[in-house]
């Protein structure tokens, strides 16, 4: 691997952890756990530095691409299992992964519980989940929609009429019909633009609301819920195409199911997993614990929100701008109609969701998954000056199970190793001139249609 680190092994990095524990034999904290921890400190690491800038170059198939699959930098791999293992080592448990060996006070249900419902909030909240829903029935004549369960949030809707609403090409500079003109060539849809009613009614009359027509809006805030409606309601018959937000598949030990979450994030997902479990009322309560991890859990939320997910785009070598979505419909409408041929630029929406011209060769630089050893000769990638605050987090994911005053003093180390991280972020937005504008492109599109009015990180229930 280019750029790589080749100074520490990880069976070295485990016995230099277990010293720090006062436990070189690994009888309190086993050679697995100790594994774990450093895991998960390394991306941790990543995720408060933005350490692990990645090339990524693929040529796509459809035109849109999540990064989050096939062989990306930032392909998604922890599974629930995974998080499991790690919270009954913290809960001082048997780790045993999506079953229950352990005391009375948890149960293999209170995790999955915790997990899941951390999981789908950290998907909302972060909008880290889109995917492009196709083929959407729809009633001709019907202005209402409704949608599967599944899906958390709309972003952008497209009416895919099965044939030229205007009456075909002809005469007209864009065809013929009763409006003068049919599809713009090429254009195999229409982009509904998101408004609402009040809008409508006070600048569309009279066609809002009219019997049947091509729909222009759509309309998602005075709906129930897994609904829109559109201001005219179709007259051709057709579906709609639409750009959502999904919930992850539902958690079911002891099979595995994949977290997807950025793998790098695990540790905001375990943290608000273990607050939920530590603060209910039973015999497992812990109330100075769980307001700790509610705090780590709402801080890894705000990160999440503000990491910098691609930063750098070429289209067939030349470099290209990373547009949000909201902006390309705005300044290119009916771009995608052309899927093989628009751009120059490549179109960013939720985390780790992309378009592209398909067929082209398209490269972007991302921040990737921290590198994460396996075996023991596997070498940890991280620098000397840096290894010191990676192993401040893996001794604090470390010291949570003993609670009481012991951890109460590890906390100073956490700190000391933020603040180390922190330090080490400046220093590297520091390289570049506009390192700035480097690291907001990932957040374009919650910038241009904002998710929430008011501060992101009311959004999260806590």
């Amino acid at each position: 691997m280019a750029g790589s680190y080749s100074w520490l092994s990880f069976i070295t990095a485990r016995q230099q952890l277990a010293q720090r524990l006062a436990d070189p034999g690994m009888v309190f904290w086993t050679d697995g756990e100790i594994k774990i921890y450093i895991s998960q400190a390394l991306r941790m690491f990543n995720s408060l530095t933005c350490t692990w800038k990645a090339g990524f170059a693929f040529t796509p198939v459809n035109l849109w691409t999540s990064l989050s699959t096939g062989n990306s930098p930032r392909q998604r791999t922890l599974m629930d299992t995974d998080a499991y293992s790690q919270m009954e080592y913290m809960l001082l448990e048997p780790a045993t992964g999506g079953v229950w060996t352990g005391t009375s006070q948890f149960g293999i249900g209170d995790l999955v519980q915790a997990l899941q419902r951390r999981r789908d909030e950290v998907t909302q909240v972060t909008n880290c989940n889109q995917s492009l829903m196709a083929g959407i029935a729809l009633t001709p004549n019907t202005a209402r929609t409704a949608l599967p369960d599944t899906v958390i949030d709309t972003a952008r809707v497209r009416y895919m009429p099965v044939q030229d609403p205007y009456g075909g090409y002809g005469t007209g500079p864009y065809g013929g019909g009763p409006y003068g003109g049919g599809f713009v060539p090429g254009v195999t849809g229409f982009t509904l633009y998101r408004d609402d009613t009040v809008a409508q009614e006070w600048f569309e009359p009279p066609l809002y609301q009219q019997a049947s027509a091509v729909p222009q809006t759509f309309m998602l805030s005075s709906e129930p819920p897994l609904t829109w409606d559109v201001d005219i309601a179709p007259s051709i018959p057709g579906t709609y195409e639409a750009v959502v937000l999904e919930s992850g598949d539902a958690f079911s030990p002891p099979a595995s199911t994949l977290l997807n979450i950025p793998d790098d994030f695990a540790w905001v997902l375990i943290w608000g997993a273990l607050a939920d479990v530590l603060g209910r009322e039973s015999e497992a309560t812990d109330r100075h614990r769980a307001e700790f991890c509610m705090k780590r859990y709402m801080d890894g939320l705000n990160l999440l929100l503000k990491t910098p997910w691609i930063m750098l785009a070429r289209v067939n070598g030349a470099a290209v701008t990373t547009d949000s979505l909201s902006s390309a419909d705005r300044y290119s409408p009916e771009w995608d109609s052309n899927p093989a041929s628009f751009g120059p630029f490549v179109v960013t929406s939720g985390i780790d969701f992309m378009a592209a011209p398909v067929g082209s060769g398209v490269s972007v630089t991302c921040l990737g998954n921290a590198p994460v050893p396996v075996l023991d000769n596997d070498f940890v990638q991280v620098s000397r000056s840096n290894w010191d605050t990676v192993l401040d987090l893996a001794q604090v994911f470390a010291t949570f199970k003993l609670g009481g005053a012991e951890f109460q003093a590890a906390l100073e180390i956490e700190a000391r190793a933020i603040q180390a991280c922190a330090a080490e972020n400046s220093r590297l937005r520091s390289t570049g001139s506009f390192s700035d504008v480097l690291m907001e492109r990932g957040q374009a599109e919650e910038r241009d249609q904002n998710r929430y009015n008011s501060a992101k990180t009311g959004a999260a229930s806590g």
